[in-house]
């Protein structure tokens, strides 16, 4: 583990405890610590310069929303997840994107969309350079700024729940679907084209086809 595998956050401001959390927590989400990773108290200090207390109290908060599995005599984990539990997962992406989409249709902000557009254009340029990795970050990118922009409070949280096992098993841009990525990533512009409509339950059910894997012939669950 080094110190680059951490998104810079300044620990100079807030709870001490907070900053360590969001740190260890960004650092899980954007796969810097994979499923199944130890993360060992005295080495995350170390690394961040920090007492063991605010780590030992941000790697409680973790394992109590279940992004950390702590194991008896032998430590605590990035957790793992089974298939059935993906499956769990992809049920639950798929009710909450089509809420998330019929909230937030015609409410678009202008910096949002803007946003929405690049992330589509960056998902073309890593298709073409075959960066399937930097393909899926954009991917979650897409589709957490969804989330966000429904304007309801409470579907970040359950997204960021749900969220280590969509990147865990490849729920979201399986990299070994053997389809069109530019295809996958044109697919995202339908979505935003829903999203800009005025039809709530018609951007609603485009999602959830996305979410289900139905929204290409080219092969299933591909995203």
């Amino acid at each position: 583990m080094s110190d680059a595998g951490y998104t810079s956050l300044s620990l100079d401001r807030g709870l001490l405890s907070d900053r360590v959390y969001a740190l260890i927590k960004t650092s899980i989400r954007d796969g810097s610590f994979e499923p199944g990773a130890q993360l060992v108290e005295s080495q995350l200090a170390r690394e961040l310069q920090v007492s063991q207390a605010p780590v030992r109290e941000a790697l409680k908060r973790l394992i109590h929303e279940g992004v950390v599995t702590h194991v008896p005599h032998r430590g605590s984990f990035v957790t793992t997840f089974s298939a059935e539990e993906a499956e769990q997962a992809r049920t639950v992406r798929i009710a909450l994107e089509g809420l998330a989409a019929s909230l937030a249709c015609g409410h678009l902000t202008d910096v949002a969309r803007t946003d929405l557009e690049s992330v589509i254009e960056q998902m073309h340029d890593a298709a073409s350079a075959g960066d399937i990795a930097r393909f899926r970050e954009l991917d979650l990118v897409f589709h957490r700024t969804v989330i966000e922009q429904s304007g309801n409070i409470y579907l970040p949280r359950m997204w960021e729940q749900i969220e280590p096992s969509l990147r865990a098993l490849h729920v979201l841009s399986d990299p070994n679907f053997g389809g069109d990525w530019h295809a996958i990533a044109e697919t995202h512009r339908g979505l935003l084209s829903a999203l800009d409509g005025t039809e709530p339950e018609g951007a609603a059910q485009a999602f959830r086809a996305h979410a289900d894997g139905h929204a290409l012939t080219a092969g299933p669950a591909a995203d």
